[in-house]
């Protein structure tokens, strides 16, 4: 099924708005962030310079009104419930970006997220489909109320994975722009496989990928913004929900491995949920070569970036590159994944 001139508009309007927005917005965004004191310092540079910080408001905006654009331009009410899930899970990160969240309350409350994606089913039951689709042995049997359990619960689990990828310049941009891909090509693998959805299922999903890749501009090394918990976990939710809704669940799980891991490497290392700003000690440290070191403190949690470190220390952008490199590695995975279930 080739896409129509139709399908072509929505495609490259769902890129463009959200992409112009961050492009256009975020300097003068950072500099009004800067002229009121809302800075962090970035302890990853000798002399820790203060960074703009959070950016996550301008990239929720963005995402936001390229989805309401979406719903203008396409028949169905899915931008809405995708727009709805990036408002609720920002806004949980803004209030933590703000006032600091607890590290159980912050999960708690990002189940809230996935309520709009779950009543919006129960209106209009064409929202997402409640099975698994795995490469080779095909889909499970429908179950509306584990399905929902699972969409719940990912909310939390997902953001808080992207969140916790972000600790240097370029990391969670990057993360998100490479994810995002692997998530589009699984969902447009699936609509041009189907006759029956419609490419609006793809055009979606479209705005994550532009907005984290005009963010990366202003995020990479030297960081001139940060997004803060605001931007990192409607990065997060958003992937969840369009994943949801895609129908790639497997494939996008495939695609975000190394944060699940790092996840787990941190969460089974400080038993459980801490915010990160109350833990003991931090995972790496500056060294007088100005290079990143894995840290020796027995308290320090274990996690994906201090486990790279072992092999010897490494320059914030070197760093950056490796997790990037085995991101775009896990990003292939989810890529054959997606060819195993809806092209072989």
């Amino acid at each position: 099924m080739l896409p129509t001139a139709r399908d072509l508009l929505s495609l490259s309007v769902a890129f463009a708005v959200p992409f112009l927005i961050v492009l256009s917005l975020m300097p003068r965004y950072a500099r009004f962030l800067a002229k009121r004191g809302m800075v962090v310092e970035d302890v990853h540079k000798v002399g820790a310079p203060k960074v703009p910080s959070p950016a996550g408001p301008l990239l929720i905006l963005s995402l936001v009104v390229a989805e309401v654009v979406e719903f203008v331009i396409s028949p169905t009410i899915i931008p809405l419930v995708i727009a709805a899930v990036v408002l609720i899970a920002g806004l949980v990160g803004l209030f933590d970006d703000l006032f600091v969240l607890g590290g159980k309350e912050k999960p708690l409350l990002l189940i809230l997220a996935g309520v709009p994606v779950v009543v919006a089913e129960l209106f209009n039951p064409t929202v997402y489909s409640s099975r698994l689709y795995f490469p080779i042995f095909g889909p499970t049997g429908e179950h509306f109320t584990i399905f929902s359990i699972l969409l719940l619960a990912s909310m939390p689990i997902v953001a808080n994975a992207y969140n916790m990828m972000d600790s240097f310049n370029g990391e969670i941009s990057g993360f998100t722009f490479l994810t995002s891909l692997a998530l589009i090509l699984g969902i447009g693998l699936r609509v041009f496989t189907s006759p029956s959805l419609a490419t609006e299922r793809l055009a979606i999903a479209v705005p994550l990928a532009a907005v984290s890749l005009a963010f990366y501009i202003f995020n990479r090394y030297p960081a001139k913004a940060f997004d803060g918990d605001s931007g990192a976990l409607a990065f997060g939710a958003m992937y969840a929900v369009v994943a949801v809704t895609g129908g790639v669940e497997f494939a996008a799980i495939i695609a975000i491995v190394p944060a699940i891991l790092n996840s787990f490497y941190i969460l089974s290392s400080v038993r459980g949920f801490v915010e990160r700003r109350k833990m003991d000690a931090r995972p790496t440290y500056l060294g007088e070569d100005a290079l990143l070191h894995a840290s020796k403190e027995p308290s320090a949690p274990s996690t994906l970036v201090r486990m790279l470190l072992f092999d010897g220390p490494l320059s914030e952008k070197e760093l950056v590159r490796q997790i990037l490199l085995l991101t775009a590695f896990a990003c292939l995975l989810s890529a054959v994944t997606s060819i195993l279930t809806w092209v072989i």
